[in-house]
């Protein structure tokens, strides 16, 4: 299969395209070439989409807004429809204004819920705040469980679920929610911009437990990016090398 042979691409970000603040090789003519069929779809909990395109734009990379799908701001979304949520937010200060703008007040008392996202603040005072309030009934919403990301230097960054592991290991029966990948609906809120089949979409991705395990359960063909495999120059080669896999 060729790229040409699809309708929609999702791309995943950190591990596909950039490492950090830095560009991966290709990644400028993967966008080129996939032009308006592809959607970046990342488990990112730091950015909004708003705030992540201008940062790719100073790296060389023209992805709009419009074309961005972002676990931490799904999460935002989901606990906004929530009639009567008092939610607590432990997230980035962008999340969080975005949260904000969404119509969420953080709230200290009466907690309903609680929105996990990666807070590069997340500390021992944090953790104990969230176990009170988990023992007191809230509700736990996890905007990705990915445990880190790829750094650029080669050492792996702290994500979202390194904050969830040390949770769990002091309530390691708590049930939770997770709206990024590899649950459905982030893929949902993407395709909701094609109306198309889903045998006509291709996901690539950089990690198996989110990204392949994901578009396995949607049915998507998928291509899995590892260290080995990082230019996109030759995206045919690419994909013959490396064959799609539903």
């Amino acid at each position: 299969m060729r790229p040409e042979d699809y309708e929609a691409i999702l791309c995943d970000l950190d591990g596909c395209l950039i490492s950090g603040d830095v560009l991966l090789p290709g990644a400028q003519a993967l966008l080129a070439r996939a032009g308006d069929r592809l959607t970046l779809l990342s488990n990112n909990s730091t950015d909004t989409a708003e705030t992540l395109s201008a940062r790719l734009a100073a790296m060389g990379l023209a992805v709009p807004p419009t074309r961005i799908v972002l676990a931490g701001t799904a999460a935002v979304a989901h606990l906004a429809a929530l009639p009567g949520a008092r939610v607590r937010l432990f997230a980035s200060p962008a999340l969080r204004a975005h949260a904000v703008a969404s119509g969420l007040t953080e709230a200290r008392e009466e907690v309903t819920h609680l929105l996990l996202a990666r807070d590069q603040t997340f500390g021992y005072r944090e953790l104990k705040d969230v176990i009170g309030l988990l023992t007191r009934g809230a509700r736990l919403v996890v905007a990705n469980p990915d445990v880190s990301h790829p750094g650029p230097d080669g050492v792996p960054v702290p994500e979202t679920g390194s904050c969830l592991a040390a949770i769990l290991s002091i309530l390691p029966g708590v049930d939770y929610d997770v709206i990024g990948k590899p649950e459905p609906a982030l893929y949902h809120a993407a395709l909701s911009r094609y109306a198309i089949r889903p045998e006509r979409v291709l996901a690539i991705g950089d990690n198996p437990l989110t990204d392949a395990e994901g578009a396995g359960r949607l049915g998507l063909d998928f291509v899995l990016v590892g260290p080995h495999a990082r230019r996109w120059a030759d995206l045919d080669r690419y994909l013959a090398e490396f064959p799609v896999a539903a």
